[in-house]
This record gives structure tokens, sequence and C-alpha cells, in this order.
């Protein structure tokens, strides 16, 4: 790995195994194998309990296999070094055309990841950042087919059973700006579908209680939850429009 022979890495090894866009098993120099959870991202589900492959979760483990797969990467730990499931969490960086390549940002550059920033793991977050805007601007991936997809709460509501792990465009009325927990959501009123924003990423947004009685245009993927739909906004690059509705501000 000549690339990465000036710089103090730490762990290197073979990538043995693609699981999906964001999850892989490492084959470490000193003998160990790692499952390695990519930080700052999350891509479509290949395997998911439920719908088991998630639109774009074949297409983004493809494009993962081809970036990674048999090749020797390096592993960058940040502060919190391994999740609830005693996966490794790191930046996988690889030898690209230009030099050291972070697998998660062109992950999400191609339009096949969107970012996961959990504190205090954040130290790549503005390259991951900057690759969103790109993907937004060129249409990379699910931005393109979300794109062409606009709905409104009634109608994401009404076919959740369909649309559940489906990008789209969503067009809601911040009739409802609420904290539960660790969340912000934003809501229609009376309907059961909503934006979630997690405390840990609100300080991106600004003053969330300041939307109310704004319509929002965004793009992300459907979720379904025990209160109903759900979009998950995690960058503000997911947020097309933002604009007063005095008209139906409640």
């Amino acid at each position: 790995m000549a690339v990465f022979a000036a710089r103090a890495w730490g762990l290197e090894g073979l990538v043995v195994t693609v699981f999906d866009g964001d999850t892989v098993e490492v084959a470490l120099d000193d003998g160990r194998i790692e499952k390695v959870r990519y930080l700052l991202v999350d891509s479509p589900e290949l395997h998911h309990p439920t719908r088991k492959v998630e639109e774009f979760g074949l297409e983004a483990a493809i494009v993962n296999r081809a970036l990674v797969l048999g090749k020797r990467v390096h592993l960058e730990t940040d502060i919190q070094q391994r999740d609830r499931y005693g996966r490794l969490l790191a930046y996988v960086w690889f030898d690209g055309p230009s030099g050291p390549a972070l697998a998660s940002e062109v992950m999400v550059e191609e339009g096949f990841a969107l970012p996961l920033t959990l504190p205090p793991n954040v130290r790549h977050a503005g390259r991951i950042h900057a690759a969103l805007l790109r993907a937004r601007k060129e249409g990379k991936g699910f931005w393109n087919a979300a794109a062409g997809r606009l709905f409104t709460p009634r109608q994401v509501w009404a076919d959740l059973p369909l649309l559940a792990g489906v990008y789209l465009t969503l067009d809601i009325r911040a009739d409802e700006v609420t904290r539960q927990g660790r969340r912000w959501t934003i809501s229609e009123k009376g309907v059961p579908a909503r934006l979630v924003v997690y405390q840990d990423q609100e300080g991106l947004f600004g003053s969330i209680p300041s939307l109310r009685g704004s319509r929002l245009r965004v793009i992300g993927k459907v979720q379904a939850s025990f209160q109903g739909a759900e979009i998950l906004l995690a960058d503000p690059a997911q947020v097309i429009s933002v604009t007063r509705d005095t008209k139906n501000r409640q």
C-alpha cells in the first residue's frame, strides 16, 4: 500500500467480504477478522429483516464491491470504535486513481448512501457533506429517482406498505414541530407521516422550532415505524426548499 506509506496509518488488511453498501469484512494483517461498519454513512439495506432488499440496496452493494473487494485497505477509527453489535466502526481507505480514497465518501458521491453523523465520530463529516452536495447536483443514484417522485404525507401514509424503503421527494407542511426524547418530529396535523431529526443532528439545521408554519420539500428514504411513516433528515442537503406557508399556518 505504497500511497499510505508516508502517513501514520493504523489497522490494515484485505477486504474479503462485502455485505452491502456500508459493511465489509476485513482480514487484518495481525490475523484477526473484523466486520467493519463504515462511519458517517447509511446505505440501502441488502438484508433488511422485513423488506429484504431495499431500493438501490443491490446497486449499492455492487458499487461497494467494485471499490474494495479483494483490495488492501486502511481502517481509520474515530472516538467510538465499536457499535452495539460489536462491529468495528471505521473510515475505510483504499488506493484510488488519484491517491487514498474514502469508501464512504465515494458511496455518497455516487448516490448510494446518505450521511449518518453520530457524534463523537465526526472527523470527516465535512467531506461526506460535500460529497452529498455533488451527488444532488449531478442527480446520481437515488437522487435521480427521488426527484421524479413527489408525494404528500397523506399519500405516503396511504401507500406505506409499498413505499417503505423507497427514496422520494416529500412536500410537507410543518404544522407541528415537537421534541420527543432524542428526536424532533415535523408533521402535518392529523397525518401519521413525519420528518425526523435526531438530537445529534439538530445543530445542522439551525432552529428546528422556527420551521413551524413552513412548507418543506425534502428528499429521503421512507421508513415504517410504530408511529407511522418517517423520513430521516440527516443532512441539510436533503432539504430542497423551505417556504413560509402563511395561508395554512396553524
